[in-house]
């Protein structure tokens, strides 16, 4: 077999070599380096051969960034559904028609900052602008480690010129606002703006909870899956903390019994066909609330109360603002919203620090004088 060994950085790595001819009847060799073991060099040589002889095989000379990035991301098996259809969308939208037609072992420095320039062009936020930056980069240093590039472009990168991680936007109601929301809401899932506000549970875990997540004796509600795009449920949380529980005020016991009893008194004055998901927020026949018109539906609410307007994310911003400036602790906050981590809550919501510090201050002052 064609298996060869060749020494980098003291280490013993493989590489394959063979020869075939062309339709014209030309010889060339298909090689390719990077192997960190015999086998998996030999395995790799074979694969070649199989999709030569198919018209399959592809020069890696020849890949153009479109071509690398989806096969890159086809092949790589540690992510998630909804990840993996994000990226696929961030290299349709985004990275193809920027860099898309360039020979992937091509792409210079110049070419990544072109990327970056033409997603802030775009308005993209901050965040969504870095995400995408290094979903490229990722995918260039697997290229690099697999040695077939030569050089890593994003390694020649000035400083200035990556994308900043900017800081997460949050806006939130006062009390005040909060109040007046309640006091004009008149809908079907009030239920839902109830949740949002007084749990700060994420959109998602709200309309994926079921009222058998629900332990009204003991006062608290288990997170044990969310609802995605396209009625997908996935089960836990975002991460390892959002599969938690949460205890309610005797306030949002009551809302949530009294949705339970709308929702079945529609049950028997519709004669429907009810699919009982158990669902808390659910449409008329039982079926989980679609996630694909929400934003529209969120603009028509706060048309009808006539309130400022905010994203629905934000009244899980409200909740963390008015428990902060009540005197709750950040670790309190932060299990109640499920963060990953305390310096999540910290770097959210640090603005209100200097008020809790003032406060503080004031209580020690009180207290020893």
């Amino acid at each position: 077999m064609p298996i060869y060994s060749y020494m980098k950085k003291g280490k013993e790595h493989w590489y394959y070599a063979f020869e075939v001819k062309d339709k014209y009847g030309e010889r060339k060799t298909i090689k390719k380096r990077g192997f960190t073991g015999k086998t998996e060099a030999r395995a790799a040589e074979r694969l070649a051969r199989v999709e030569w002889e198919k018209g399959q095989y592809v020069d890696p000379s020849k890949l153009t960034v479109s071509e690398y990035m989806e096969d890159w991301l086809a092949n790589k098996q540690d992510v998630s559904k909804e990840t993996r259809e994000t990226n696929e969308g961030h290299i349709k939208n985004h990275i193809s028609p920027a860099i898309g037609h360039i020979l992937f072992q091509k792409l210079d420095v110049t070419d990544i900052e072109r990327l970056t320039r033409s997603l802030q062009e775009k308005g993209l936020a901050d965040g969504t602008v870095r995400k995408i930056f290094n979903l490229v980069q990722t995918a260039f240093k697997t290229a690099q480690r697999k040695e077939q590039i030569a050089k890593n472009p994003f390694d020649l990168l000035d400083k200035g010129s990556r994308p900043r991680a900017g800081k997460s936007k949050v806006d939130y109601w006062t009390k005040e606002e909060v109040k007046q929301f309640f006091s004009v809401l008149n809908h079907r899932h009030r239920i839902l703006f109830v949740l949002a506000i007084y749990t700060g549970m994420r959109r998602g875990e709200i309309l994926g909870l079921r009222f058998k997540d629900i332990d009204f004796e003991n006062s608290q509600i288990r997170i044990r899956q969310t609802l995605k795009p396209r009625g997908r449920v996935k089960e836990g949380g975002k991460n390892e903390n959002a599969e938690r529980s949460i205890t309610i005020s005797k306030f949002v016991q009551k809302e949530l019994k009294r949705h339970k009893t709308v929702i079945i008194q529609e049950r028997w004055e519709e004669k429907i066909d009810f699919k009982d998901d158990s669902y808390v927020v659910c449409h008329p026949d039982g079926q989980p609330a679609s996630l694909g018109n929400f934003h529209k539906f969120w603009m028509r609410i706060l048309k009808n109360t006539n309130m400022r307007q905010i994203r629905f994310h934000d009244l899980r911003h409200t909740c963390a603002s008015l428990l902060l400036t009540s005197g709750a602790h950040p670790k309190v906050v932060q299990e109640l919203l499920g963060h990953s981590s305390i310096k999540v809550t910290l770097d959210l919501y640090s603005h209100l620090m200097p008020n809790m510090q003032r406060e503080a201050l004031e209580k020690l002052d009180q207290m020893l004088n």
